[in-house]
């Protein structure tokens, strides 16, 4: 059983999925997911769309209904007894899963761990009494979780294999730039939260950009599944302004992007390894805001600048959030040979070449067999 909580997950889960079934093809794969896993060979019993849900108050708001599908998921692990239960991010719903998993005596396996190195090390104890092995996407995790008493496997990362197989190939038509355009693409987030906090002073910026570029300016913004199309068209359409709406397509938009700006997430190391600069923004709701203050331990939030230990790409937070910030940001990055943008290129470089090599879904494929199978170290 595999389950993820958002697009990057199921993104991950699907490559792990084939991963499985090449090396035991008469596996079968259940859990929850999106359409990358599902298309992987995953039976799911629920769309990560229902899952869209980020932050202590929007949590607390729709309990209810996680009650019901974690009540669900749980029943199922009841029913099934998988031979194995794969985990991947989604912590607060996840550890749950871990919890049922381990009194039924199933294996239980994280993919793309906790960032305990975000938010201190308060969860390492239900990590050690309910979950077998770890498998780090990130080198430096390793150690990490190793020094807290955590079996763990580096697997390597499974974006420098998705960036290695072609996705920096020639773009579809649709995506091709127009001759004298500067290419401006938004990235608002996978859960309707984020969209709703971010999108609007995302347009915002754009607004200003193409003001400051004489309206030499395309914009694309990918809609990732788990988004209704009619919300992000309806606050287009309040913004009044022209953007192309792509169905997903996120790492073809990036690749032909001249900056982009982004929600805090998985996102901005695509955008990173593929060496389109970028603003990085959050926001949330206040409460989740000021519980996660007192709760995160480090400076930076954004993964370009954790990876390369220094500010590369410029973070906004919460009020700071504004269209005239993220414009002026946008536009240092626009500069061709600044230093920003050179600093930003050769750290995303550095950061590529650290990470490539591994071949993650295979090896974290072959961790899953050892751990179920017992032979893990």
């Amino acid at each position: 059983m595999i389950v993820a909580g958002e697009v990057s997950g199921d993104m991950y889960g699907g490559r792990l999925a084939r991963a499985l079934l090449e090396a035991e093809p008469g596996m079968k794969l259940t859990g929850i997911g999106g359409n990358a896993m599902a298309e992987a060979g995953v039976q799911l019993q629920l769309h990560i769309s229902d899952l869209s849900i980020m932050g202590f108050w929007e949590v607390l708001r729709e309990a209810g209904r996680l009650r019901k599908i974690l009540k669900g998921a749980r029943d199922s692990l009841r029913r099934s007894k998988p031979d194995g239960l794969i985990l991947i991010d989604f912590y607060r719903f996840n550890i749950v899963l871990a919890r049922e998993a381990k009194k039924l005596g199933i294996p239980v396996i994280y993919y793309v761990a906790p960032k305990l190195w975000v938010w201190g090390r308060g969860r390492i104890r239900q990590l050690r009494k309910y979950v077998d092995r770890i498998l780090a996407i990130f080198p430096f995790e390793e150690g990490f979780y190793r020094s807290l008493g955590m079996p763990v496997t580096y697997v390597g990362n499974p974006l420098t294999e998705i960036l290695g197989e072609g996705d920096r190939t020639e773009p579809a038509p649709l995506l091709k730039r127009e001759e004298g355009k500067t290419v401006v693409s938004i990235l608002p987030g996978s859960r309707v939260s984020e969209v709703r906090h971010l999108l609007p002073p995302f347009l915002g910026a754009v607004q200003l950009i193409s003001r400051e570029l004489e309206g030499k300016v395309q914009l694309y913004l990918p809609l990732p599944q788990t988004i209704s199309r009619t919300l992000v068209e309806e606050m287009i359409e309040k913004a009044g302004i022209e953007v192309t709406v792509t169905d997903g397509r996120s790492r073809e938009v990036l690749g032909v992007s001249d900056i982009s700006l982004i929600a805090s997430g998985t996102a901005t190391l695509e955008a990173f390894l593929l060496g389109t600069p970028q603003v990085v923004a959050y926001r949330t709701s206040w409460l989740t805001y000021f519980l996660g203050k007192r709760i995160v331990r480090i400076e930076r939030f954004s993964l370009p600048n954790i990876l390369a230990g220094r500010e590369v790409v410029e973070e906004l937070l919460q009020e700071e959030v504004i269209p005239e910030r993220l414009a002026r940001a946008a536009l240092r990055m626009l500069e061709t040979g600044s230093d920003a943008r050179a600093q930003y290129l050769r750290a995303g470089q550095e950061v590529l070449t650290a990470l490539m090599g591994a071949k993650a879904s295979r090896l974290a494929a072959r961790s899953v067999l050892e751990t179920i199978q017992g032979d893990g170290k």
